[in-house]
């Protein structure tokens, strides 16, 4: 859906009376919204990050025109951007503010039940898949309990959430603009 939408507003991409900083920011303003729709819940494989980021790149190709013949590294198409990957930090970014939002809610407890992965169902036989506390945990270096216990602080979880940015190379000021 991201890359119809990114498709549609090809003229904007090709004017070239249009600044790229006002592009970067119609970027990220129509089309990453897209992109990242409900990437709160998602349960992520390496396989899905690095589709993250090769759209990422797609984007910023498309936007600044380059073609796959002229052979320019994604490197160099950051630099002429004056960006850095920013899209997979968003998701981790945001995963973790909604675990805090999720576990402070008191009007339910689905977003717990699920947060907590109980389910009454036979697990099927070979590799346990990946769960959603698995990434929140390696992501803070937190454990289940310790999560629940410091989500119910708003305080206390924004600065986990930083440190975790932090960690990860991560500036959630840079991500949220």
């Amino acid at each position: 859906m991201a890359k119809q939408g990114m498709v549609s507003l090809n003229n904007i991409w090709k004017d070239k009376s249009i600044p790229k900083p006002l592009k970067f920011k119609l970027l990220k303003t129509l089309i990453w919204p897209r992109m990242l729709y409900g990437c709160e819940t998602w349960t992520m494989r390496k396989a899905d990050e690095l589709k993250i980021e090769a759209a990422e790149m797609w984007f910023f190709r498309r936007l600044l025109r380059v073609s796959w013949k002229d052979r320019r590294t994604n490197g160099n198409v950051l630099a002429e951007m004056g960006t850095g990957r920013t899209l997979l930090s968003l998701v981790k970014e945001r995963r973790l503010k909604y675990i805090g939002h999720a576990e402070r809610n008191t009007k339910t407890d689905l977003m717990k039940t699920i947060f907590e992965g109980k389910t009454e169902a036979k697990r099927g036989r070979g590799r346990p898949s990946l769960s959603y506390v698995d990434q929140v945990s390696k992501a803070t270096g937190l454990k289940l309990q310790s999560i629940s216990q410091k989500s119910q602080d708003r305080v206390i979880w924004r600065g986990i959430v930083k440190s975790s940015c932090a960690a990860a190379n991560i500036n959630p000021d840079d991500a949220a603009r």
